[in-house]
């Protein structure tokens, strides 16, 4: 089942300060390709995605404290794999005993969107597994 992933989506990096990650990043020659925010029911939460080449990282912040995930943890949060098939990964990653942490759900990014869901790694990463629309 391994042939579902078709390559990496995105790096997932959780930032204290998106406009400093931008600056950073914009000054190592990434460009942002999309900025938006989502609303979610503890407040509003902001996205970038820049890119440099194939590379795509997604930058976030989030506004509130108390969240099931540590905020004073940022850094590198999550990768995002690439499938064509979605209910597919899904059904693979549940017979290998790995529960859903999140989703499956739609974002609205990229020309048109992608549904994703997310399971826990290890070490407290997170793995994406991402569709595109």
């Amino acid at each position: 089942m391994a042939n579902l992933i078709a390559g990496l989506a995105h790096i997932g990096l959780r930032s204290a300060d998106i406009e400093r990650a931008a600056r950073f990043y914009h000054s190592l020659g990434f460009t942002t390709i999309q900025s938006l925010a989502l609303e979610d029911p503890q407040g509003s939460i902001e996205v970038r995605f820049l890119a440099l080449g194939e590379l795509t990282l997604e930058l976030y912040q989030l506004p509130w404290q108390g969240q099931q995930r540590d905020t004073a943890c940022f850094g590198i949060d999550h990768l995002a794999l690439r499938v064509s098939d979605l209910a597919a990964a899904q059904q693979w990653v549940e017979e290998l005993g790995y529960p859903l942490a999140e989703g499956p759900t739609l974002q609205p990014s990229g020309r048109n969107g992608v549904r994703y869901f997310m399971i826990d790694g290890p070490d407290g990463e997170r793995v994406e597994f991402n569709q595109p629309l």
